[in-house]
This record gives C-alpha cells, structure tokens and sequence, in this order.
C-alpha cells in the first residue's frame, strides 16, 4: 500500500505531482521524457545520465535497497521505480504512482 514517504526528483516533480499523469518513462540519457496521461506525451524534460543515476540512488538511499546492474525494482511512498541499470548502455526507467488500496476501476 502507498506510503507518504515524499521524494524529491527534481525537474520530474512537477510531472509526479499532476494527478493527470500515471507514469514518466525516460528511456535513456538525453531523450525526452514520457509522461503517460494514459497516453504517450514526450516532454521537454531531458536528463542526462548522471541525472538519471541520481533518480535511481534516491529511490535506492529511501527503500535502503542497494542497487546492482540489471533489474532494479523499488517502492518508495506513492511512487514504484522499475529500472534497468547498465554500464554499458544508459540506464533507463519507468516511475509508476502506486493507486490507493480501496481504489475503485
């Protein structure tokens, strides 16, 4: 069940705190970010690896859950990380919001 642990993922807060989003795709360095609203909608927002690794240590540093290369999947609060971590490629990630546990399709 979602948490209110809150973390601070720079320039994606605007995007995690707009309730029209469901999640925010970053599909490696330097591409724009998808916000899913349920729809794709590529974003202005761009981050460079080093951005991305910090999104990824947060999430690591909250959860207290260390990161590995490969398959990286956390809950921390209202939001879940799934990433793949690679030192040969860029890291990339999808941040989905957790629904609350009484929510209703």
């Amino acid at each position: 069940s979602p948490t209110n642990t809150l973390i601070d993922l720079g320039e994606l807060n605007p995007l995690i705190n707009d309730p029209a989003v469901i999640s925010i795709e970053c599909e490696g360095s330097d591409q724009p970010i998808i916000a899913r609203v349920p729809h794709p909608m590529p974003t202005n927002i761009t981050l460079s690896e080093e951005e991305i690794s910090d999104v990824i240590n947060k999430f690591s540093e909250l959860s207290k859950i260390p990161i590995q290369e490969g398959i990286f999947n956390v809950v921390v609060g209202k939001l879940k990380i799934s990433a793949i971590i690679s030192d040969t490629i860029s890291s990339k990630f999808i941040i989905g919001k957790l629904r609350p546990a009484n929510y209703q399709t």
